[in-house]
């Protein structure tokens, strides 16, 4: 139990580290989003103004284009032919820059790339121009400006690519070295966010650990105490009863030494019960499963059942195959049908009617125990399995029970790790447990 509560305190903090760091992470990366994007529009709006693009290209069939240029310089001609240009093209031809006279201006054209697009009255390209031509062709621009007229809107962005569009020129600011460097960024904070939860993650694996440590304690000192109490009250209870037993052969037949005697029994009942429920919580012991007959078993307890079930004036039917196996306790597995089977027997109607069943479901085995009579209320059907828990307490003296029978019955299929489950309606209530092959 205290494993398991280990074990679920620290996958909520896991989830709940995932969780924050994920909210981080987004919260970054829509940050940088809206940063660069305002950015973007903000340097767009600067060239615009300024006018730091807005030389002018001729078109290839112009005069102006025959016209000699001046070789490029060696390292640009480097750069032109690395992307593919022939050095004295000047379609695309590396810009120049109009005086920026602001810093405000100045640290805008830095942000990224840009290029400044003129548009002939039919939409298409009349010439373009750009502080970085080597890194476009005219395909490309025409490309751009061919996506834009398609938008239909006067700003916007495609890809990484942010414009801003007037009557005859379009305005363009390729922006993907900023995604670059806040995509490296957000790289390294997811990096830093991973192992930020693995390093936390196990400082509140030790902090669960060192603050479960008490109830630990507590919970070993109470199965203890429980267990030593059961131990001392058996040899007090074998005294009481031994000596009404003298006495009722001396005096006879006493309605007194009936209470007594029944009251023994009640008693015996329940110590019993709590040294089963210690002796399975006991930690470090171990239950020996072996591969047994379960049908066998299920029969053993079912048949001599068959007579206390006639004697209180009720039915009962079994559907029980031969040959279904099983692995695990085949002395818990006895106890558990008898749990059932009793409890079936006090909660059924008058004159009701008892079924028990075991069928084989591919690797699963299913035990159903069905009796007529009351159905359990929906509100009170999740806590019929607590230890100690009854719905009506009078109603449990009255047959005898203590509210542990059905805890032990849980504890038995899941040491067997298995499961089980109860359906109770109108007209009766089943139980139904499942256990693994």
């Amino acid at each position: 139990m205290i494993r398991k509560l280990r074990i679920r305190m620290t996958l909520m903090v896991i989830a709940v580290l995932v969780l924050v760091s994920a909210g981080i992470v987004l919260a970054i990366r829509l940050a940088n989003e809206q940063s660069i994007s305002a950015q973007a529009m903000d340097t767009l709006s600067v060239l615009t103004e300024s006018g730091s693009l807005s030389g002018t290209k001729a078109p290839s069939d112009s005069p102006e284009s025959r016209r000699e240029t001046p070789p490029p310089k060696p390292d640009m001609e480097d750069d032109g032919n690395r992307f593919g240009r022939k050095s004295g093209d000047r379609r695309g031809g590396r810009g120049q820059l109009a005086e920026i006279r602001s810093g405000r201006e100045a640290a805008a054209a830095g942000l990224s790339n840009s290029y400044s697009i003129t548009l002939n009255s039919d939409g298409s390209v009349a010439s373009w121009t750009s502080d970085r031509a080597d890194l476009y062709s005219d395909e490309q621009i025409a490309g751009i400006a061919e996506s834009v007229l398609a938008d239909g809107k006067d700003c916007g962005r495609i890809g990484t690519q942010f414009y801003l569009k007037t009557t005859d020129r379009l305005v363009v600011l390729d922006a993907r070295l900023d995604y670059l460097s806040a995509s490296n960024v957000l790289r390294s904070t997811i990096l830093i966010a991973a192992a930020s939860c693995i390093l936390l993650s196990f400082l509140a694996w030790l902090l669960i650990r060192r603050m479960v440590r008490p109830v630990e304690d507590a919970l070993i000192k109470q199965k203890q105490f429980v267990s030593d109490a059961s131990h001392e009250l058996k040899t007090p209870l074998a005294v009481i009863s031994a000596n009404a037993e003298v006495l009722e052969q001396e005096i006879g037949d006493n309605d007194y030494l009936g209470y007594i005697r029944s009251e023994v029994r009640r008693t015996d009942a329940l110590v019993n019960n709590l040294l089963t429920l210690a002796r399975m919580d006991r930690d470090g012991v171990e239950t020996v499963m072996k591969r047994f007959d379960l049908s066998r078993a299920v029969l053993d307890v079912t048949l001599p059942f068959e007579s206390t079930v006639y004697e209180a004036g009720k039915a009962m039917d079994s559907d029980i195959p031969e040959g279904i196996d099983c692995t695990g306790s085949e002395e818990m597995i006895k106890q558990l049908i008898v749990i059932l089977l009793s409890n079936a027997l006090k909660y059924s109607d008058d004159g009701g009617r008892i079924e028990i069943s075991l069928k084989a479901r591919g690797k699963q085995r299913e035990i159903r125990v069905f009796n007529t009579g009351k159905a359990i209320p929906p509100e009170n059907q999740q806590h019929i399995f607590d230890r100690f828990w009854r719905a009506d307490p009078a109603h449990g003296r009255e047959t005898g029970g203590h509210g542990l029978g059905l805890a032990i019955a849980r504890t038995i299929v899941e040491t067997h790790r298995g499961k089980i489950t109860v359906d109770s309606c109108e007209g009766g209530t089943a139980f139904t447990v499942m256990l693994n092959a």
